[in-house]
């Protein structure tokens, strides 16, 4: 199995040179593409001590700060490898992930990508290394002992989608993300809604593993996506925008109808729990907005035939915005 890793990177060197040592210590990947957003000083793996003599790391840089969706997609489209595995400059690789690569290299079958676990900083302090308390409970009505990558089935496809959007807890079949027009949507934050959740709309074959193949780092203050308070959250519903258009190109649609809707409904709650209060209002009413552009008589009568209280918040959410 060849495979890339795509590292998308701002003005973060200590992150990224740990990150580049623990990659070739690893020596799982046979190509390394760094895309800088426009770094003050560059992020450039020369300059940091990194001498490829081999050849395997690429530099690519945006001229003006874009966003890591952006940065993501520029090194989408210079892969070369089969598989593809996008990962954070500030983040860790954990030892299972050398087992998992080993597992999927003997795969028989291709498939359109693999799901793994990952460890949350924050749960890790609590002495309970894995993922967030949802996802938890997310992978334990799928097994959570799974080690070894096995396929999932299709009711176990729609309850896994509603695990936090992340960007680095799948590798890829390269030709699928380039064959269905899947990308990151390129905004400043929310940026992997769409990459996470168009993936599990159209592959065909997910395999999985419960292995703890990352570590997700979250650190009080700073600028990552836990941290910001800004109207650029707002931006969010380009990509839930992006996310309905792949909605009825996706096999089994009416089956992640009612998920969806629900994972972007507790997200319009986290938001507002995140979102500095001069910003609510606007907020609410692009919310609502959204809400009825997306949702039609046809979707709204089966989501309440299958989930009453989403229904009843959809309407809480489209009276806020309209007060």
């Amino acid at each position: 199995m060849s495979l890339s890793v795509v590292i998308p990177v701002y003005n973060d060197a200590e992150g990224l040179t740990r990150l580049l040592r623990q990659i070739e210590e690893l020596a799982l990947f046979d190509a390394v593409l760094v895309c800088d957003d426009a770094s003050d000083p560059p992020c450039r793996p020369a300059d940091l001590g990194f001498d490829d003599a081999a050849g395997r790391i690429s530099y690519l840089r945006s001229e003006h700060r874009r966003g890591a969706g952006h940065a993501r997609n520029m090194g989408l489209d210079a892969v070369t490898t089969d598989h593809v595995l996008f990962f954070d400059s500030d983040d860790i690789f954990l030892p299972p992930l050398v087992a998992l690569c080993d597992a999927l290299a003997q795969e028989p079958e291709a498939f359109d990508f693999c799901l793994f676990r990952h460890v949350d900083s924050r749960e890790r302090a609590k002495g309970v290394p894995g993922p967030m308390p949802f996802d938890q409970q997310l992978w334990e009505r799928c097994g959570p002992h799974m080690i070894a990558p096995r396929r999932l089935e299709p009711a176990e496809q729609v309850t896994l989608a509603e695990i936090a959007a992340y960007p680095w807890n799948k590798i890829y079949r390269t030709a699928f993300l380039r064959e269905t027009g899947i990308t990151c949507t390129e905004i400043p934050v929310h940026n992997d809604i769409e990459l996470h959740w168009a993936s599990f709309l159209l592959a065909e074959r997910v395999l999985v593993s419960a292995a703890l193949c990352c570590e997700h780092i979250v650190s009080e203050g700073g600028d990552r996506l836990t941290n910001q308070r800004s109207a650029a959250r707002l931006e969010v519903f380009t990509a839930l925008d992006a996310l309905h258009a792949y909605l009825p190109r996706a096999p089994m649609a009416d089956a992640f109808l009612v998920p969806m809707v629900r994972f972007y409904v507790r997200l319009f709650v986290w938001i507002e729990e995140n979102l500095d209060l001069l910003h609510h209002a606007a907020f609410r009413r692009r919310a609502a907005a959204f809400l009825l552009r997306v949702h039609d008589r046809e979707s709204m009568t089966l989501i309440a035939n299958r989930d009453p209280l989403l229904a009843r918040d959809i309407v809480y959410h489209i009276r806020e915005g309209r007060l």
